[in-house]
């Protein structure tokens, strides 16, 4: 079990020492409909300040080189197993138990507009706190598009800012 040390440091030592990152992540996207695998298992490095760390995943801002306004579910997990294929139906994979034991928590970019050529979206003040798998610094995104949007073979970023503990 988890031990929560309250008199570790001090208010100003523990402000002193947490780190604030912005991490792009290249991804590639293709989905048809609404509930497939837009984004399969992709490495957010360095997430976390140490192995097995924790960070507070804070923003996220989604850039897609395709004019999309359709939402899209991001869901950020410790475990580095793939999900499937870009594209297919998320209902019809089946999951292992570990997959979802390292999983941290989503969020939806629902504010996806065209910003002349690219489709830009963001999501504030998410404060999800993440852990790392105990050998890694990294945590993994997946994303499933919804609405009814062809998406086709696109490639796009997705600018995560952490509080590192």
């Amino acid at each position: 079990m988890a031990q929560t040390e309250l008199h570790k440091y001090t208010v100003a030592e523990k402000l002193n020492k947490m780190d604030v990152d912005l991490i792009d992540v290249d991804v590639a996207t293709d989905a048809d409909a609404a509930g497939e695998l837009l984004i399969t298992t992709t490495e957010i490095p360095n997430a976390v300040a140490v192995n097995g760390g924790t960070a507070i995943l804070q923003s996220a801002m989604f850039m897609s080189n395709k004019v999309l306004t359709d939402s899209v579910d991001i869901f950020i997990t410790s475990d580095s197993t793939s999900m499937g294929s870009i594209g297919d139906t998320v209902s019809g994979l089946s999951l292992a138990s570990t997959v979802m034991d390292g999983t941290c928590g989503w969020f939806s970019i629902t504010n996806l507009f065209d910003a002349g050529g690219v489709a830009l979206g963001e999501k504030s003040n998410i404060g999800m706190v993440c852990k790392a798998a105990s050998d890694s610094k990294s945590l993994y995104l997946w994303a499933i598009a919804q609405g009814s949007t062809d998406w086709d073979v696109d490639t796009g970023v997705i600018r995560l800012g952490f509080v590192k503990d």
